[in-house]
């Protein structure tokens, strides 16, 4: 509904609904592992690739990790694969940065994320 709102607005003005912040751009990631066991930071680079469809490429230390994502400027619904694991993970817009939760395939835990503009 707020992007209905945000849209009708930027028409309002004249201006294309690009001049409104997406999720696209490359962030500061800095992360706790499930359980809260230990930390991890690296970088995070957001690509929207169709209507609401993002792919996500991760860098922490030496490990990369790849995803796909649904969502908007306030939400993201990813799903990701790093190494031989497999997972998902939910971000919500807070301000200018992105907060989520995430989880491996079968896992019982859940670690936290922080993506900041870089």
């Amino acid at each position: 509904m707020r992007l209905i709102a945000s849209i009708a607005f930027a028409t309002t003005l004249g201006l294309s609904t690009a001049a409104f912040a997406g999720a696209e751009g490359t962030y500061n990631v800095i992360g706790t592992n499930q359980g809260g066991q230990g930390g991890y930071t690296g970088t995070v680079s957001v690509q929207k690739v169709g209507d609401n469809v993002y792919t996500l490429k991760w860098s922490i230390g030496n490990n990369q990790a790849v995803g796909t994502a649904v969502g908007d400027d306030d939400f993201l619904s990813v799903g990701y694969k790093a190494g031989d694991n497999f997972g998902v993970a939910l971000f919500v817009r807070d301000g200018g940065q992105w907060d989520g939760v995430w989880t491996y395939g079968g896992g019982t835990q859940i670690g936290q994320e922080t993506w900041a503009p870089r």
